[in-house]
């Protein structure tokens, strides 16, 4: 079977994914290129005899090499030269997207030509004459339709025409004078650098030399002789070689439009301008976006709740089946522990994220899929640009107060690398859902009656130290100067299922796959650590020894026991298991039901009957969320553990934990989500260190100020 390596181009928002979508179904990998955030995609697909792999380069304009996306971009068609380069462009807006196609045009990789968007450009009354064009640009030119399927087959025919062809046809686009000055480039390199011609194109190796871009060393002859053409053309043409080249691509972009391009009259308003005049309007612009931001944090949240519950209910009856095999078998209380709770536990601990991260992508792909992304970034680019970010950052950190994973995950549509950086380094001091629960014990037994007031101070400490990170990292750090904020609004379309469910999936099956075994093996690496030596007595354990050494440092904060410590210690894995470790510690006892032998039978009666239950509580959801119903509150913890809470803490030391354990290093889930997102440990460690060294000064001046005035 022939493999067959093509790299899918084009503009941003001309529907490059979405057509790999429509090709390949959800068999698509998702990660980053090597030392970038950005995103790479790839897909196989098998096709009669081929075996066609796609690789979807990041949207990019041009190929001037200056972006992150741009040298992606032109050092993988350079370096890897894949077989066949599917340039995708936005049929409604070839003016502007045919300006890339010339360029990839000199790169002298066989190329076809995607028209997509197809469906749109005939309801707007655009003629185009795609034989034509395809004579003009000297390669294939196919209409396709991601959203309607329309086009595909003919499209994969041509690509595997084009590959088997094996011929590339380059027509001279510049004037006559220009392309003998190009073959005299040529000629000269032939001359002192002919190593060159073996690595480079040789249209593009003469247009970068050319105009000056081109960045290996060459010899001083060939740069001399280079020299005197380029005086010869500023001497002929009176502008600079760059400018001239760059008005030449244009000349041939209008002109091959005017040649194949016909736009019948409309009577009819273009609607992405009615719906901005709505959506980006003065007053009621904003007010309009804050209710979509929450009705996406409401159902992110109200829709997954139901079925992380039903999924832990899942795991419980599993560990109830292990059980019983385990005790059939006369298995020892170590293994039996290590396998429920080691490895269970952290098996569920990934499953959990999936109903949040799932519906969450659901969520992120209709509003990019709609255009609405865009407009959203613009709205909140005036407050985000004082701290060196742009608008596009506002969703990702507002989804940080329900769970900091699929918050950092939500960095995807930033695409400016300082940005998506300083974005995901606040996430973590977002108070996320987990810690709540923390906050309302705590509260519960210390402040109750100023609870409202005490999280809102904790929600709003956590606001101002991101926002200070965030300060003091563009400013000592990546040390650049505000940028104006230019993006592309493009128009308003209709997302199908099929792309929204695909979209989700492939990135919650990335997130299984590469956060899911880094979660579970530190889940089982903690197990060792809390239970080594195993049935020893609490405070000699291998974690309680490690707290012991380590409790000094929190001295200062005012809980420097080794209780505490190690119930900070859990915390990294999840927030919410704090509590559970502190009744265990504090109290002696789990806060939480024991494992129980289940029948085959009833623990499948149990998942029935749970997930049942999960769609009548979304439902409940749903209808609290606008008053109908009110959702009852959960049970309070014992009293014995708020007992022994009150005994070994101050309410100053009580707020001052609370106020590290907002800050402190996220749970591990977020860890490596941000590792995985910004494809680098390096800053995965900074963000544990930032959080850490965060958490230790802030709480360090609560504690002293809430000492000195007595509280």
């Amino acid at each position: 079977m022939k493999e067959i390596t093509v790299a899918l181009v084009g503009n941003p928002n001309v529907g490059k994914s979405a057509l790999l979508n429509a090709i390949s179904g959800s068999d698509i990998k998702v990660g980053n290129w090597p030392g970038v955030t950005v995103e790479k995609l790839e897909a196989t697909f098998i096709y009669n005899d081929y075996k066609i792999r796609f690789i979807d380069l990041p949207g990019v304009y041009s190929l001037r090499n200056q972006t992150a996306e741009e040298k992606i971009t032109i050092e993988f068609l350079l370096k890897e030269r894949p077989d066949v380069i599917l340039n995708v462009v936005d049929a409604t807006n070839l003016r502007r997207n045919l300006y890339l196609t010339f360029q990839l045009l000199e790169l002298e990789i066989p190329m076809v030509v995607a028209l997509n968007i197809w469906d749109e450009a005939v309801e707007k009354g655009i003629i185009i004459d795609y034989e034509k064009m395809s004579k003009l640009l000297c390669c294939p030119v196919i209409p396709t339709s991601a959203k309607n399927k329309t086009g595909i087959d003919q499209l994969l025919e041509k690509i595997v025409e084009t590959y088997e062809n094996k011929k590339f046809v380059q027509c001279e686009h510049f004037e006559s004078q220009i392309e003998e000055y190009l073959k005299k480039v040529i000629n000269l390199v032939k001359e002192y650098n002919p190593v060159l011609l073996d690595i480079y194109p040789k249209r593009y190796l003469a247009i970068s030399l050319l105009e000056g871009s081109f960045k290996d060393s060459i010899s001083p002859d060939l740069e001399e002789n280079i020299e005197k053409i380029r005086n010869e053309i500023k001497s002929l043409y009176k502008k600079d070689v760059k400018t001239f080249i760059v008005e030449e691509r244009y000349g041939n972009v209008l002109s091959v439009y005017h040649q194949t391009v016909k736009k019948q009259q409309e009577d009819v308003v273009d609607s992405s301008i009615t719906l901005d005049k709505i959506f980006l309007h003065k007053y009621v612009g904003l007010p309009i976006f804050l209710l979509l931001v929450w009705i996406v944090f409401e159902i992110t949240f109200k829709v997954s709740s139901p079925y992380v519950e039903w999924l832990d209910k899942v795991l419980s009856v599993v560990s109830g089946w292990t059980l019983s095999v385990l005790n059939s078998v006369n298995a020892n209380d170590v293994l039996k522990s290590f396998v429920s709770e080691g490895v269970l536990g952290g098996v569920g601990f990934v499953l959990t994220f999936i109903p949040v991260l799932f519906t969450l992508y659901v969520m992120i792909a209709i509003l990019e899929g709609s255009g609405y992304i865009a407009r959203a970034a613009f709205l909140m680019d005036r407050f985000f640009s004082s701290i060196g970010l742009s608008g596009k950052s506002f969703i990702p950190l507002l989804l940080g107060f329900g769970c900091n994973v699929p918050a950092v995950y939500a960095t995807k549509t930033i695409e400016n690398t300082r940005e998506k950086i300083l974005t995901t380094l606040m996430i973590p001091f977002m108070s996320c859902g987990a810690r709540l629960t923390v906050f309302a014990f705590f509260v519960s037994v210390f402040f109750k009656n100023h609870g409202g007031l005490v999280i809102f101070s904790l929600y709003l400490i956590g606001i101002l130290t991101a926002i200070i990170v965030a300060l003091l990292l563009n400013k000592f750090h990546f040390k650049t100067q505000s940028e104006f904020f230019i993006m592309e609004l493009p128009p308003y379309r209709l997302p199908t299922l099929r792309y929204i469910l695909n979209n989700a999936w492939v990135r919650v099956k990335s997130f299984i796959v590469e956060a899911g075994k880094f979660i579970f093996a530190m889940s089982v690496l903690v197990w060792f650590l809390t239970n080594i030596p195993y049935g020893a007595k609490k405070d000699k354990t291998i974690l309680a020894k490690v707290s012991q050494k380590v409790a000094v440092i929190f001295e200062p904060l005012g809980f420097g026991t080794w209780e505490a410590t190690a119930s900070l210690f859990s915390g990294f894995v999840a927030k919410e298991v704090v509590l559970s470790t502190m009744g265990n510690i504090y109290v002696g006892e789990k806060i939480e039901e024991e494992t129980k032998e289940l029948s085959f039978q009833e623990g499948v009666k149990e998942i029935v009957v749970g997930f049942v239950d999960a769609n009548i509580n979304l439902v409940k959801n749903f209808m609290a969320v606008f008053g109908f119903v009110k959702v009852e509150s959960e049970e309070e913890f014992n009293k014995s553990l708020a007992d022994s809470i009150r005994s070994a803490f101050t309410p100053a030391s009580a707020y001052s934990f609370l106020v590290f354990l907002l800050l402190y290093t996220p749970c591990l889930a977020t860890v490596f989500a941000i590792k995985q997102e910004l494809n680098s440990y390096k800053w995965m460690f900074i963000s544990i260190a930032i959080n850490f060294s965060s958490a230790w000064i802030v709480s360090f001046i609560v504690y002293k100020i809430l000492t000195f005035y007595n509280f």
